[in-house]
């Protein structure tokens, strides 16, 4: 999406020449580098150098409800209304730009269940279409609930490695503060499969990846290994046998 969108910025420098139609300045200037968007408001701010580690946001929406509350208090809504056949249109966008060594985040729902009862969602995806969707990959588009997209650093560079897709520990790597009851669930029917990955690629069952299976293209054969070295495989086409790289026979019983 942030490909998608770098063009679409470039767009839009050139046609907003006007400027901003609502500025809300705050305590600073505006700064130098402001995209002139043609939005219907800006709220900025410019950090000053020093300081201490404290939050400073610069929008600050703060909803308090009462026990006895029935309405559904919402902090923050964005709706898009988009009957458009064309373009790349978001509902809501984050983009955290990282120049510097301090850690950053695109991106952070927090969740405090003080209570313990009654359930939370820290965060819930509702994708809902119509209708059976077609082969996935194919040009009429995927249907995704989730997609994680890796790419390069304002695309130049050499090739990026993200070191975790998806990351689920507890708090400080400590298995005292937290644990899990299934760290993947897929409750609905699967069409094709509840989990599939690129050919070759492996299931590691510890820390190091090194015990781990995988089907391999080239052979032909799935099969559990230690590392590159093959324990126990089985020729998906024949049904062959082997261990330790060496076929084994089968006697088989009636």
């Amino acid at each position: 999406m942030m490909r998608r969108l770098l063009p679409l910025l470039g767009l839009l420098l050139i046609e907003s020449a006007t400027g901003q139609t609502g500025y809300f300045q705050g305590v600073t200037p505006k700064p130098p580098d402001l995209y002139p968007l043609p939005a219907s408001l800006i709220v900025t701010r410019t950090a000053p150098a020093g300081g201490v580690p404290n939050v400073v946001p610069a929008l600050y929406t703060h909803v308090t409800t009462h026990p006895e509350s029935r309405s559904y208090e919402w902090a923050n809504l964005t709706i898009l209304n988009n009957p458009s056949n064309y373009g790349a249109n978001v509902a809501s966008y984050s983009q955290a730009q990282k120049t510097g060594l301090g850690a950053t985040w695109a991106g952070v729902l927090e969740l405090q269940d003080a209570t313990g009862h009654g359930g939370f969602h820290a965060l819930e995806i509702d994708a809902f279409t119509t209708g059976p969707s077609p082969w996935p990959g194919s040009m009429d588009g995927d249907r995704i609930g989730i997609g994680i997209i890796l790419g390069r650093a304002f695309n130049t560079g050499p090739k990026a490695t993200i070191d975790y897709g998806v990351f689920i520990a507890p708090q400080a790597l400590d298995d005292d503060v937290a644990d899990v009851n299934f760290g993947m669930m897929v409750w609905s029917q699967c069409r094709f499969a509840c989990y599939a990955m690129r050919a070759g690629n492996k299931i590691a069952y510890e820390e190091s990846g090194a015990i781990a299976s995988k089907f391999d293209p080239n052979t032909g054969r799935w099969g559990l290994y230690n590392g590159d070295a093959p324990l126990f495989e089985v020729d998906v086409a024949t049904g062959e046998l082997r261990v330790n790289g060496r076929p084994v026979q089968v006697t088989y019983k009636d």
